[in-house]
């Protein structure tokens, strides 16, 4: 179960535009849990010396309303919760601290910074479900497409994604890439002993390429592919490890992760 949740909350909580917040809140209530609302506040510390920013007092006046907002919302709902706010420029390391003792972070792509998102996805210490720009779910997932690859991170999204999984009514496990009858059964296996009747199937880089009329063999590639995938076979949540690889002393997303990140159209579970 996801007892302990971080919502991460942008300025659409004010006007009751946050699909974020609701969906965490039914999560909660599920599995009569806790959610952090951590706001991300839209400035760095080095814009406030600059003169086209609003000073100290509206900004405070602006927190204030976005907690007195969430606090409404989880009252009205009967859910527990704190509250945090912090800088975007502080928000990598606050999120990453206090995902050591989550379950769960949920955002929306829409709602944070994109240089934030990527960041976070890379040091978090819980999965992360993130939420199309025009969200429908309710954070309830029927129809489950998990995305394999045998690596430690493919691994770690599927057993972060067990809760999920087992309330599930379709599971579809894709491997990408070449396997072989002992892997499939294997996890066959594992799903089973977990009381999780899964569906097993392997593609073929080649074959989908050519069905949808793309070139090449680049992540993006495999990103664009997945997703198309996904549409395709009506999933409502994708499962997958969230890459990422070092660039001139940077952890930076592989192309497979920036592209589901950008282009999803169904919520996402990843875990690093």
């Amino acid at each position: 179960m996801y007892r302990n949740i971080i919502a991460l909350l942008g300025d659409r909580l004010a006007f009751s535009d946050s699909n974020v917040l609701d969906v965490a809140i039914n999560i909660a209530k599920r599995s009569d849990g806790h959610i952090l609302g951590a706001y991300v506040l839209p400035f760095t510390s080095a814009m406030f010396s600059t003169s086209n920013v609003a000073d100290v007092e509206s900004l405070h006046n602006k927190t204030e309303v976005m907690h007195e907002k969430f606090e409404s919302e989880i009252r009205a709902a009967d859910v527990n919760g704190d509250w945090c706010n912090t800088q975007r420029d502080d928000a990598v390391a606050e999120v990453a601290r206090q995902s050591l003792y989550a379950d769960l972070i949920i955002f929306s792509r829409v709602e944070i910074h994109q240089s934030t998102v990527d960041k976070v996805l890379l040091t978090a210490c819980c999965p992360m479900l993130m939420l199309p720009p025009s969200n429908i779910s309710d954070g309830s997932f029927d129809n489950v497409l998990v995305a394999w690859k045998g690596t430690r991170e493919a691994a770690r999204a599927l057993h972060d994604a067990l809760p999920i999984l087992h309330k599930a009514n379709d599971v579809l496990i894709v491997i990408f890439g070449e396997s072989n009858n002992d892997e499939k059964q294997s996890m066959i296996s594992y799903l089973a002993v977990h009381g999780i009747n899964a569906r097993v199937e392997e593609q073929s880089q080649e074959s989908f390429l050519a069905e949808h009329g793309m070139q090449g063999d680049s992540d993006k590639s495999i990103g664009h592919r997945l997703l198309t995938l996904s549409k395709d076979e009506e999933r409502d949540l994708i499962v997958m490890g969230a890459y990422g690889h070092t660039r001139l002393s940077e952890s930076v997303l592989s192309g497979v992760t920036h592209t589901v990140t950008r282009s999803a159209e169904m919520p996402v579970l990843m875990s690093h």
